[in-house]
């Protein structure tokens, strides 16, 4: 059995399989939450409450999709699902009616698992204890990528409950909606917030962080040699990644490494926007080292380097010595609380996911990024010459 982490996706061998919810301890898990499976359209909406199998509905109207016995599994016909049907969300909820307060975190364990005709379980994606302060969570999902299926580890929470995440799909729940969560920081109306993307397909397809872009009502994309409106396509709140459509074709698109990825020392770029503008309205560009190979927390999606960054840099690309993408940058060391801690002021320690999870994601999304071999190494000018076409400011508007 493979175990995965969240953004992983895998190939799907068969057509008649099984996927699943265990938690531990078994009984309280069971008395305590809701599973379902939600059939999904090619823009991730369901078409209505029809589509939502679980125990209430143990049956999807086609019959693809049952709820099993034991309760928490679904038996999956997947050559029987509808050719409109592009996904299959697998869902987790905290009971209504559990005692108020009542999150993920009171289980010691939970697994999503995906299984053949008989129940064995071939995948394995056990959900991180920090994502556990929710109360309804898109577990994994199945979806379709030319022609053949797929399973994605997914853990997107929602501490809004039940009527967020019905919301997220496009649905309305007879509930009241929750409050936001005590401490939630949102922007103040008509804010003005910004960060970098770069572009990944030649149809216009930008990715960035999904932190960037959360909140917005408007995105606009901006380089020296352009100006255009951006559509959120698809977002991945757990990972921070989110993939935006332009409205126009884009001046040029980046190319991910292809083989071995980064290794620890060698020479990695940053081309950005930092500081909403503040250092001018070009591309700014750095240069460092990948210092680790894990992030915080041992955190093995991620990478560490020491190319300096600043708030606005997040969502750009990390380049190699080729001027090939090896990561996203996400985020930089709060050097100022460090020092509090420790009485020392680290410097140039910065975060970024790795290109590989980041092309897993576009994967899911159904966009094909251009890849090769990284090859001898260039000039910094050379390669920031060439991400000036694809690296984009990404401009937003509460």
């Amino acid at each position: 059995m493979q175990e995965l982490q969240a953004g992983h996706n895998r190939p799907i061998d068969g057509h008649q399989i099984t996927v699943g919810v265990t938690g531990e301890p078994h009984d309280d898990f069971t008395a305590r939450t809701q599973i379902g499976a939600l059939l999904l359209d090619s823009n991730g909406q369901a078409r209505d409450l029809a589509d939502l199998i679980s125990a209430e509905q143990p049956r999807s109207s086609d019959g693809s999709v049952l709820f099993a016995t034991p309760p928490g599994e679904f038996r999956i016909n997947l050559h029987t699902v509808p050719a409109d049907i592009a996904r299959i969300a697998l869902l987790l909820a905290v009971r209504p009616g559990s005692a108020p307060g009542t999150t993920f975190g009171v289980f010691s364990s939970i697994r999503a698992w995906l299984g053949d005709a008989a129940g064995t379980p071939r995948l394995l994606f056990p959900l991180p204890p920090s994502t556990r302060g929710e109360t309804a969570m898109i577990l994994a999902e199945l979806y379709r990528r030319q022609g053949h299926w797929k399973f994605r580890a997914v853990g997107q929470g929602f501490a809004a409950g039940l009527p967020a995440l019905a919301a997220h799909f496009g649905l309305r729940l007879p509930v009241t909606e929750a409050p936001a969560a005590p401490g939630t920081r949102e922007r103040p109306t008509d804010s003005s917030f910004s960060g970098t993307g770069f572009c990944v397909h030649a149809d216009g397809y930008v990715l960035t962080n999904h932190h960037v872009i959360d909140g917005a009502r408007e995105i606009m994309a901006r380089s020296p040699r352009q100006r255009c409106r951006l559509e959120p396509v698809f977002s991945d709140p757990t990972n921070d990644l989110a993939l935006l459509r332009a409205e126009a074709p884009l001046g040029g698109v980046a190319t991910f490494r292809d083989g071995p990825q980064a290794r620890l020392g060698e020479t990695v770029l940053v081309v950005g926007y930092p500081l909403g503008g503040l250092l001018g309205s070009g591309p700014q560009v750095t240069t460092g080292n990948i210092s680790s190979l894990i992030g915080p927390g041992d955190d093995t999606r991620s990478l560490q380097f020491t190319a300096p960054t600043q708030s606005g840099n997040s969502g750009g690309p990390l380049l190699d010595g080729d001027g090939t993408v090896v990561g996203v940058v996400t985020a930089k060391l709060n050097a100022a609380r460090i020092h509090e801690i420790t009485g020392d002021m680290p410097q140039n320690v910065n975060f970024a996911l790795k290109a590989a999870l980041a092309r897993a994601f576009l994967d899911a999304a159904g966009v094909d990024c251009q890849g090769r071999p990284s090859r001898s190494t260039r000039t910094a000018a050379d390669i920031a010459a060439e991400a000036r076409d694809f690296v984009l400011k990404i401009e937003c508007r509460s």
